[in-house]
């Protein structure tokens, strides 16, 4: 039940839309409800009837028991989505329902009263929203579930496809590093490449590659290099810290495109949030789509809170949803309708990937969906306490393995040193000369790389690891090549450089005595550091690796999976079936059919039962009928012209129905507001604003199989 003074504040602003409505359509709504309107009349006072009219209890379960699933679909969405709007709701219908049939719905629902349109205060936006005195009667039968219908499951599948983890991402990251000319020009990976990462990840899906490569560089987590690319560590670095589910989600949406900071949080809040909800029988792609969209439309608030499977934490999401929030530190605007797309878009990478796997087929051959392994995978890592794991083994012959159960940022630092062989359950790899020169290029020594082994390695380290690692150190440092700021100052002022706190911190590499080689490549930057000591300087050749400064991406709270749960047991509500439906409309016809009406009279009274306007009686008054044109079709070319026309002056949309061989429906209809019509004696066209791309056409009038006048105009 809504709050009462909120219901009255409600209902005062119905009646004020009402009364604002075109003259032509408010009072043929209430000829329809109320009968022949008799002078002197007052709108206020007219409403008021008409709100006493549908407060009537017969009425009201008539109202009830003329309800479809058709109905209630549209009504569920209307009453969920947060200040809906037309292109909201062909947004959320998308796919399902094509904007024709959405707006014959969204007209019929509002001749029946059971939806009005407003403009909120400080809004332009005109909202369709619940009819206020009928909210209380309606909201048990406005059910998540009329947009997520429940599946049944027919046949269970169990996933076990290759899906994306730290492991392969880490491993990934080590065939670059050694592979750096792997892709062409446009990121594309190479087919020899792609056959060797077939070989060594075990799996066909060689697509799964290039989907990561490609999100690797929207990320920015590669740059060109002279060899090819190559990995920008201290961005990796800064990635590998974030929660694994978080990397997931950045991965899967930079499969798509480049986003902003903001924005790829935003997204992937959402499609985290939409993963976590699915129900452990699994969604439909659209009921998954839905799912996000409606997620998508609450406010901006941090996602909060445990995540649970379906209607508990579905349905505590879209009361938040419904809360009216100011926004006012003017931070980024909520996801609109319009950006919604990217989930669809990268709904088969997030399948690809393994965040969404298929669970099964549903009794009507559809396939279901349901959290994937990657997903699943990412949570129990972060799970895990702090301490370092031993998961990595190495033998005399130099070969490793490395064991699942690691974080990204702890296989990174195993993955300068070692070349990638094969990757299965355990990842193997081989400490090699390549491999180790690669770790020395990045700056380790061979005591670095002895100290990492040993963090990790679960059994003692042969005794000729450490002393090849030390031939390699002393075969790679018998000769350096830097490129970069280098200072050199006398040994007896270096000193002053090593005692000074601000020249002190920008030394990255001591060369040697009083040779010092600076992180910066800027000569203004090095100039001033010297300065600060009250050194002169000289500069050579010798770039040090960058720093990245503040955070290079953006992270927030992921919520944590609890396990399955008991879902909100929804009110049982039972709609009416088809056989009650039909007994209401066969007796009202039963009593047109007693009526003295003439011909157009009992075809316009026919049509208000057909389309449940009709909810008593009373309500079958011929007078109440205006005869008028409002569809021509044909070879009627006069009265297509004629219908047009008379839209006009009313500011009333048309709908154009024409024959499209290539539509599976053989025919295209199209609705908007029409502005103008020329005449000719080839043809007559019409100047219109098409809906809801809402740009200007030129239409024939003649060609068109039927034009039909809108009554009233709901998607304006």
């Amino acid at each position: 039940m809504i709050n009462s003074d909120e219901r009255v504040k409600k209902i005062i602003d119905w009646r004020e839309s009402f009364v604002t409505l075109p003259d032509s359509h408010f009072f043929e709504l209430i000829r329809m409800y109320l009968g022949e309107i008799h002078s002197p009349f007052n709108k206020q006072n007219l409403v008021q009837d008409l709100g006493a009219f549908l407060g009537r209890e017969e009425n009201k379960k008539t109202i009830i028991r003329l309800l479809s699933r058709h109905d209630l679909e549209v009504l569920t969405a209307v009453y969920l989505i947060p200040d809906a709007t037309n292109e909201k709701l062909a947004a959320f219908f998308d796919g399902t329902l094509n904007f024709a049939a959405l707006y014959e719905r969204l007209l019929n629902l509002e001749e029946r009263l059971l939806i009005y349109r407003h403009i909120p205060k400080n809004s332009v936006k005109t909202v369709i929203s619940i009819n206020p005195v009928l909210e209380d009667l309606l909201k048990p039968y406005l059910k998540v579930s009329n947009l997520l219908p429940p599946v049944e499951l027919a046949h269970r599948l169990y996933n076990s496809s290759f899906s994306l983890s730290a492991d392969v991402i880490a491993a990934f990251v080590n065939f670059i590093n050694l592979n750096p000319g792997l892709c062409k020009s446009d990121y594309s990976i190479k087919k020899r490449d792609l056959e060797k990462l077939s070989d060594i990840f075990k799996t066909e899906n060689v697509e799964f590659f290039n989907l990561l490569l490609k999100a690797f560089v929207n990320l920015s987590l590669v740059t060109d290099s002279p060899r090819g690319i190559q990995i920008d560590f201290p961005r990796l670095s800064a990635f590998a810290s974030l929660d694994g589910r978080i990397q997931l989600a950045y991965l899967t949406l930079a499969t798509h495109t480049r986003l902003s900071r903001s924005y790829l949080a935003k997204y992937a809040k959402l499609l985290l949030d939409a993963l976590n909800s699915i129900k452990k029988e699994g969604f439909t792609k659209t009921a998954f789509l839905r799912n996000a969209f409606l997620i998508s439309q609450k406010k901006d608030s941090p996602l909060q809170g445990a995540a649970v499977g379906g209607g508990g934490r579905f349905a505590a999401m879209l009361a938040r949803a419904r809360q009216e929030e100011q926004n006012a530190d003017g931070a980024d605007k909520e996801i609109n309708a319009g950006d919604f797309s990217i989930v669809e878009c990268v709904f088969d990478a997030a399948c690809t990937f393994g965040l969404l796997g298929e669970s099964g087929i549903g009794t009507e051959g559809e396939k279901l969906f349901a959290k994937g392994n990657a997903l699943t995978l990412a949570e129990q890592l972060e799970k895990q306490s702090g301490q370092v794991q031993k998961a990595m083994s190495i033998d005399a012959g130099f070969n490793v393995l490395i064991f699942p159960g690691l974080k990204l940022n702890s296989l990174l630092e195993l993955m300068d040193f070692v070349e990638l062989k094969n990757f299965d359950t355990a990842a193997s790899f081989e400490l090699n000369k390549k491999a180790v020169m690669f770790a020395f290029d990045r700056g380790l020594s061979s005591g670095d790389i002895y100290s990492i082994i040993q963090k990790y390695s679960t059994y003692q380290i042969p005794e000729n690891v450490k002393m090849s690692l030390d031939d390699w150190a002393s075969s790679y440092m018998s000769a350096e090549l830097f490129n970069g700021i280098v200072l050199c100052v006398d040994r007896s002022r270096a000193h002053l450089i090593q005692n000074n706190p601000t020249a002190k911190s920008h030394i990255w590499k001591t060369l040697a005595p009083g040779v010092f080689m600076l992180d910066t490549s800027d000569e203004a930057e090095a100039v001033q550091i010297l300065k600060s000591a009250g050194i002169e300087y000289n500069s050579t050749v010798k770039t040090a690796p960058k720093k990245i400064e503040g955070s290079a991406f953006p992270t927030f709270v992921v919520p944590d999976c609890q396990g399955e749960r008991t879902e909100a047991v929804e009110e049982a509500v039972q709609l009416s079936s088809d056989d009650e439906r039909r007994t209401h409309f066969e007796s009202m016809r039963e009593r047109l059919a007693k009526l003295t009406v003439n011909p157009e009279q009992r075809e316009g009274l026919l049509l208000r039962i057909n389309r449940k306007i009709v909810l008593s009686q009373s309500q079958l008054n011929a007078e109440s009928v205006k005869n008028e044109t409002i569809e021509a079709g044909g070879m009627d070319y006069q009265g297509k012209i004629h219908v047009a026309e008379s839209a006009i002056p009313l500011n009333m949309m048309l709908e154009l129905e024409y024959d499209d061989k290539d539509s599976p429906s053989g025919k295209i209809v199209l609705v908007g507001t029409p502005l103008s019509i020329e005449k000719n004696p080839m043809d007559s066209v019409v100047h219109i604003v098409v809906e809801p791309e809402h740009v200007e056409r030129t239409l024939s009038l003649g060609a068109a199989s039927n034009v039909k006048r809108i009554r009233g105009g709901i998607l304006r």
